[in-house]
């Protein structure tokens, strides 16, 4: 199905991108942006210019108080501040991209939901793509009607085949390290990396990437994802106390009202943490607060709980953990004879 006469259907990614470098594009317009670059040679070619622009910025930057030369010292000076801001701007807009991709590539290699929903994301069809094929998919149109680009669902763009999802992993690993490289401040690319390492069985790295986002940032919520994964890596370890003092911290912050899904994981992970304290009272507590409190999520904790085998032996076994598996028979009895 050919293209429309003089238009090209990849200006409207490369006017995506352009968007990203204005912080103004959805979440949705970057997985075209993602899926599309990577079977369009031409797009390639113009996000490759954009990572160029990176690595110059980078050169730049280091190299603008020798370049103004020690003769210039009153203008140099001001033109050196001048140029430094406009660097420092660039570097954060080019940032963004970086971030913004290497998130969804790694989203993409984490999450099979995510992955279905870039699979079904309708993305600008290149001509290279277009040749020889037969869309099974209603060619849907853009805005501007007859004239517009053509679409077609990503998994058609693939053939169905998606990358797999280490190769998603290891692209979203290199784009956020060229993030954190021109700009260390985005913290949440060090939480995708995070969590890039955990899945991988990397413990160190993991928790190194959610120490370093600690200590350097200020926002809230981001500091409550670190504290949440690094909590996930001492219940891991085995280090309970650890985990307590980590997610009360998390509660302490005020962030779960903001972000339920948070309150969701830190109860259930106190209540892992305090069973396998032995403290089950305790245990029970946060239970019961997350029974009450997220009823909406009673299947997912049931779910979760059949894969904790050495927490459900522990309720099992332990005499005074019976109060815990009589209080959440569809929990706990019903985990453990599965």
């Amino acid at each position: 199905m050919p293209s429309e006469p003089g238009h090209d259907p990849c200006l409207q990614i490369q006017v995506d991108l352009s968007a990203m470098l204005d912080g103004e594009l959805d979440p949705a317009s970057v997985r075209r942006v993602m899926v599309h670059s990577d079977v369009c040679a031409s797009c390639q070619r113009f996000l490759a210019g954009i990572r160029n622009q990176v690595r110059l910025h980078r050169k730049l930057d280091g190299a603008v108080p020798s370049a103004l030369g020690r003769g210039e010292a009153a203008v140099g000076s001001s033109a050196a501040a001048r140029l430094r801001e406009q660097l420092t701007v660039n570097r954060q807009r080019l940032s963004k991209i970086l971030y913004e991709l290497g998130r969804c590539y790694v989203l993409t290699g984490l999450s099979p939901d995510f992955s279905r929903e870039v699979a079904k994301e309708p993305v600008p069809l290149p001509d290279v793509a277009m040749r020889g094929r037969i869309l099974l998919d209603e060619v849907a149109r853009s805005e501007a009607g007859a004239h517009g680009p053509e679409w077609v669902c990503a998994k058609e763009l693939f053939d169905s085949q998606l990358r797999s999802p280490e190769e998603n992993l290891s692209k979203g690993q290199r784009l956020l390290s060229e993030c954190l490289a021109l700009d260390p401040a985005i913290h949440e690319a060090r939480i995708y990396l995070g969590l890039l390492h955990y899945v991988r069985g990397q413990r160190l790295l993991s928790r190194k990437q959610f120490l370093h986002v600690l200590s350097g940032a200020t926002d809230k919520v981001v500091r409550a994802y670190a504290l949440l994964n690094l909590g996930n890596l001492d219940l891991d370890e085995g280090d309970c106390d650890a985990a307590v003092r980590r997610l009360q911290e998390l509660l302490d912050s005020g962030v779960t009202d903001e972000q339920p899904r948070m309150t969701i994981l830190a109860f259930f992970n106190l209540g892992l943490a305090y069973g396998l304290k032995g403290q089950f009272q305790a245990c029970l507590h946060w239970f019961d607060r997350l029974h009450e409190e997220t009823p909406h999520r009673r299947a997912w904790v049931a779910r979760e709980l059949g894969r904790r085998s050495q927490f459900l032996h522990l309720i099992r076994s332990h005499p005074e953990a019976r109060v815990v598996a009589e209080r959440f028979p569809a929990w706990f009895l019903a985990a453990a004879g599965a």
